[in-house]
């Protein structure tokens, strides 16, 4: 009997084990299916800042590479260089102003055998600075031999980059100052002031080398993602969806010293399908959130119901101003969940239900009959009248006499037309005239047409309802069209 017993405990201990180890391996799994996704996400690109052909300063071409990760509000640049191409070689610089004041840029100067002597070769240099760093330039003077040219000012902080040539212009020293301590000129020379650039002929990155740049910064490149499930228990009992925070650590060496940037952002996952966010705002939004209800989860009764306000208030607290306003409740196919009050309106979740009680389509809205009206409007097999019809005059031909003017009245159903957003506009002898429009507008509309404007024979004056963001009359929702004879 004893044995039996520690055969049992055993047993149980190996299970317990067994199923550990297999939740780990899954987490693992997942761990890496994300950890495989984030990194394909990263974006590498480049860009030519200068060609060697398009300016006379530079005997090479200036490439700017970098690899960048989206966090769902924003781009974070992992790495970054700049490369200057001078025949097949491409010699990297993490930064525009180590570049410029490197031998290889005064060598591609010489290479191309530019000075800089006069007013015009000042002009043309900063042309090239202004590729470089897209500032037009407040201009440049020159003290003997040396240049300043001044890319901005702020206060007392100057940015420039002084130059240093021999007595033929030869250009021997460049330096970036981004505090220059010296008293400009009262007029810099040539304020912003530039070269066209001639693109004669229109350099292409060579697929070479930017497989070489990208394989340079991605060696270059010091980063880590950190992944943190987030565990929900509301959200794991009526959805598929899996919360992850995402963590990119970004560490930067320079000489004896390291620094370390982190970058967050939330990542929403359903069946192999990921979507990035800055946080889990929007979450319920999002078209797979409606889709991962629909794999798991039913709304029938108040139970149902309870079970998604607990998911609404793990992801979106109701206020302490609006505690007391929190409930829910059904009316025909759809449930309403009260959050919050702004002003005379209560705000909240419509859940819209089908005949198999799967949620079909839920909205963050007004509760109100107009909301209700708006969102039962976008099923298809409802049936929609507008009630666009006159009333005055009786009938839509009509004579006057000469100098008598008309009024006009058309009715319609404005719950339904201001559920849609719909405006009215007036054409006149077949050209536009006014416009009924607004957030809510009232029916009926009104309109008078004055006898002055009744001057010939015959005319035509027609009445458009039409759906917001459309201007066509071709698909108007409604029309009402009224001929009008005028006896002479």
């Amino acid at each position: 009997m004893k044995i039996r017993n520690k055969i049992s405990k055993l047993g149980i201990l190996l299970l317990i084990t067994f199923c550990s180890t297999i939740g780990f391996a899954q987490n693992n799994v997942e761990q890496t299916k994300i950890s495989n996704y984030l990194e394909s996400t990263i974006k590498y690109s480049n860009e030519l800042l200068i060609s060697s052909t398009s300016q006379k300063v530079l005997a090479s071409d200036i490439i700017e590479s970098n690899l960048t990760f989206s966090t769902g509000d924003g781009y974070t640049t992992i790495q970054e260089q700049y490369f200057i191409k001078s025949g097949n070689n491409l010699t990297p610089f993490n930064y525009k102003s180590d570049m410029l004041v490197s031998n290889e840029f005064i060598g591609s100067i010489k290479s191309k055998k530019f000075k800089l002597s006069t007013e015009d070769d000042g002009v043309a240099f900063q042309s090239m600075l202004k590729l470089m760093d897209n500032e037009r330039g407040l201009g440049f003077f020159k003290e003997d031999n040396i240049w300043y040219f001044i890319r901005s000012e702020f206060f007392d902080d100057i940015e420039a980059y002084v130059i240093t040539t021999d007595k033929e212009g030869q250009i021997s020293m460049v330096v970036y100052e981004d505090e220059l301590k010296k008293t400009l000129p009262e007029t810099l020379l040539k304020p912003g002031k530039l070269v066209q650039n001639t693109d004669s002929e229109k350099t292409i990155i060579s697929k070479k080398d930017s497989t070489f740049m990208h394989s340079y910064l991605i060696e270059k490149a010091n980063y880590v993602f950190e992944i943190s499930p987030l565990d929900f228990y509301s959200i794991n009992k009526i959805s598929t969806i899996s919360l992850n925070k995402c963590a990119l650590i970004i560490t930067e060496e320079e000489e004896d010293m390291s620094s370390s940037s982190t970058h967050s952002c939330m990542l929403i996952s359903s069946n192999d399908e990921y979507i990035k966010q800055a946080s889990v705002n929007g979450l319920l939004e999002m078209p797979l959130f409606l889709k991962s209800l629909q794999e798991k989860y039913t709304l029938k009764t108040e139970d149902d119901a309870r079970l998604f306000q607990y998911v609404l208030d793990d992801l979106t607290p109701v206020s302490s101003f609006d505690i007391e306003l929190k409930t829910f409740y059904q009316k025909d196919n759809m449930w309403f969940f009260v959050r919050e009050k702004r002003f005379d309106d209560l705000k909240g979740y419509i859940l819209v239900v089908d005949d198999k009680n799967k949620v079909s389509y839920m909205e963050y809205t007004t509760i109100s009959e107009e909301s209700i009206l708006r969102i039962k409007m976008k099923d298809p097999n409802y049936k929609v009248d507008y009630k666009f019809k006159l009333v005055k005059p009786a009938t839509n031909k009509i004579t006057v006499k000469q100098d008598e003017g008309l009024s006009v009245e058309i009715s319609f159903d404005a719950d339904m037309v201001n559920a849609k957003g719909c405006w009215i506009m007036t054409r006149f002898d077949g050209r536009d005239g006014g416009v009924y429009a607004g957030s809510s507008i009232e029916s009926p509309f009104t309109d008078g047409i004055p006898g002055g404007a009744l001057e010939n024979r015959h005319h035509t004056v027609e009445y458009f309802l039409l759906k917001s963001g459309v201007e066509g009359t071709e698909n108007a929702l409604g029309v009402v069209k009224i001929e009008i004879e005028v006896k002479q």
